[in-house]
């Protein structure tokens, strides 16, 4: 039972991502149809804050731009099933093993983390160093590897992530404790909330 909620948890943030990259690239807004000296012309509009900004779309374009509207209106709509779907599991982690709910945490917190590219990567990397230096934190050899090994692609960063948690606390337990003491401080600020 855990291993197909994990599973189908691990796909549907994958078609999130994929489907959040697939948006940006998508135009948003409608066709709007003008008729200027004579001549039709297409113009794609979209509203930024209090103005209808327009962009003029060439005869041959139309359609393609129509498409991708269309298919931006799909996708923001398959987005939303799954972040309610993703609760769902959330919730029902919780109620099946708190453990699992840890882990499905630990994926959310870090999928992003492996989407970024060479250069995010090495700023992340670069800002994690600097706050270390500063809390007179240092970083063992192994994770240095580990953090090397994830701005190449080589390790996922939940990997780097767990595998560091195991070095500083030993075992695995003391890490689903944290990630408990995590969860059961998270839900309390959320009855909080629903009680105000």
């Amino acid at each position: 039972m855990e291993n197909l909620v994990t599973k189908e948890y691990k796909d549907l943030i994958s078609r999130k991502l994929f489907l959040q990259r697939e948006i940006d690239k998508l135009p948003v807004g409608y066709i709007s149809k003008k008729t200027i000296k004579g001549k039709i012309q297409f113009y794609l509009q979209r509203r930024e804050g209090n103005k209808v900004i327009g962009t003029y779309i060439k005869c041959e374009d139309v359609d393609l731009v129509s498409e991708g509207i269309d298919k931006h209106k799909m996708y923001i709509e398959e987005l939303s099933g799954i972040d309610s779907r993703l609760a769902q599991l959330e919730q029902a982690a919780t109620l099946i093993d708190k453990d699992l709910y840890c882990h499905l945490l630990l994926y959310k917190l870090s999928y992003r983390m492996d989407e970024l590219d060479t250069t995010e990567r090495q700023v992340c990397s670069s800002f994690g160093s600097a706050m270390n230096s500063i809390e007179g934190v240092a970083v063992s050899m192994e994770t240095q590897n580990d953090i090397e090994k994830w701005k190449r692609g080589d390790k996922s960063f939940l990997s780097v992530f767990e595998d560091t948690l195991r070095r500083y606390r030993n075992t695995k337990k003391s890490v689903i404790i944290r990630l408990r003491i995590m969860w059961s401080d998270r839900m309390s600020i959320r009855n909080n909330e629903v009680y105000r």
